[in-house]
């Protein structure tokens, strides 16, 4: 199965959205052992009631681990113990204390922490879920956007640095001048592959309202400016394609606005992570963000301004930037088609044909190609017309 262009509504994706992403906090579903002990996030233990969540902790920084008992373990020893990643042996590194600190390094990426508790009271002793430490580290940036020809701008969001180019969970917050915006949506790359039953959506945020003070939602608003990517996977991860891009976001400024700022940030704590049957727990990605700015330097991919010189039998086309072009082909209308005779790169602005053309009239556009896509809306409005005489 792949993503269809536009976000699907269906209820089969809602549900599944509503299952791996609360409205605080993300579940995450990865499920696997280590050593007989289960990596689980929604793991209940008799002695333990929580235990710190699985951390991104960039090499040389320190990370904590906390364990909490249940009311009735009043006289509790501990002892906390280290599988490393790829390893079934476990090892202890803590004892005494309900509270484990250390520091990372390398070689603990994708390491799991584990915390052995007995009620003294009663001798029953079990063990916390396990937790993994991360120093992974991804970037998450939205390009340069791109006129289109209904208005709107379009943005390509692109992960770098992902580990096998996966990513289990992403829900980034994207926050927008709602006084100069008409229209914002989103579209996933069709090259992105969501992994097996994955949830996604993308929405303004909603604010539950509790008018009367009882403690209950009355009603939902929606916050102005703030809109919600979120995508989830269950057991096979998605992952971007050579290009990195997950997928495009969609502006249309108010008329009259000529720069519109767009940042985008993790939503409310929710890490992006990775996890999945090939690799063990959930490994946090410190992911960094950019946004981007429309305007200035953003131009329209309606197509360049091409000029023509002819000296006999022979032209030469020259033509103006487009902002994010990777290539341009020369393209000739012929037989009732646009045809493509030619293709050069991003960074070239010319070309010229061979010599000895055959007389006559031909109709030729320059098509750009900007986020993997060739642009053709107005080549034929953008078209010229290159007369070669006979004599």
């Amino acid at each position: 199965m792949s993503f269809s262009k536009v976000i699907s509504k269906s209820a089969a994706v809602v549900a599944a959205l509503g299952m791996m992403l609360p409205a605080v906090g993300v579940a995450t579903p990865a499920v696997s052992t280590i050593g007989n002990a289960i990596v689980a996030s929604a793991a209940e233990d008799w002695n333990v009631a929580t235990v710190t969540e699985d951390q991104y902790v960039k090499v040389g920084g320190s990370f904590t681990f906390k364990v909490e008992c249940r009311e009735w373990v009043k006289n509790a020893s501990y002892e906390w113990q280290m599988c490393n990643a790829g390893s079934t042996s476990w090892s202890k590194v803590g004892s005494n204390s309900d509270t484990y600190t250390g520091t990372m390094t390398s070689s603990l990426n994708g390491a799991h922490i584990r915390c052995k508790v007995t009620n003294s009271d009663n001798n029953v002793t079990d063990y916390s879920p396990v937790r993994t430490l991360s120093s992974l580290t991804a970037a998450a940036k939205l390009g340069t956007a791109t006129k289109q020809s209904d208005g709107s701008y379009k943005i390509p969001l692109t992960i770098t640095g992902l580990k096998d180019s996966s990513i289990g969970i992403f829900y980034p917050e994207f926050d927008i001048d709602s006084t100069k915006v008409d229209k914002v949506s989103f579209q996933y790359d069709s090259n992105f592959s969501e992994g097996d039953n994955a949830g996604f959506n993308f929405y303004q945020q909603n604010k539950p309202i509790d008018s009367d003070g009882d403690g209950k939602t009355d009603k939902v608003e929606k916050v102005d400016g703030v809109y919600l990517l979120q995508f989830a996977s269950v057991l096979t991860p998605g992952k971007v394609s050579s290009n990195n891009t997950i997928g495009y976001l969609y502006v249309t400024p108010k008329s009259g606005v000529s720069t519109l700022k767009v940042t985008m940030k993790e939503y409310d704590g929710n890490s992006a992570s990775l996890y999945g049957s090939k690799y063990d727990g959930n490994l946090i990605y410190g992911m960094s963000y950019t946004g981007t700015t429309i305007g200035g330097s953003t131009t329209t991919t309606d197509g360049p301004i091409c000029k023509a010189e002819v000296q006999g039998k022979q032209f030469r086309l020259t033509w103006t930037a487009v902002q994010g072009a990777s290539a341009y082909a020369v393209a000739l209308y012929q037989n009732g088609a646009w045809r493509c005779k030619a293709q050069v790169s991003g960074s070239t602005l010319k070309y010229t044909s061979p010599k000895g053309v055959k007389s006559g009239n031909y109709q030729i556009s320059i098509v750009p190609k900007v986020n993997g896509e060739w642009v053709t809306k107005g080549i034929k409005g953008r078209s010229i017309t290159v007369t070669i005489k006979s004599n």
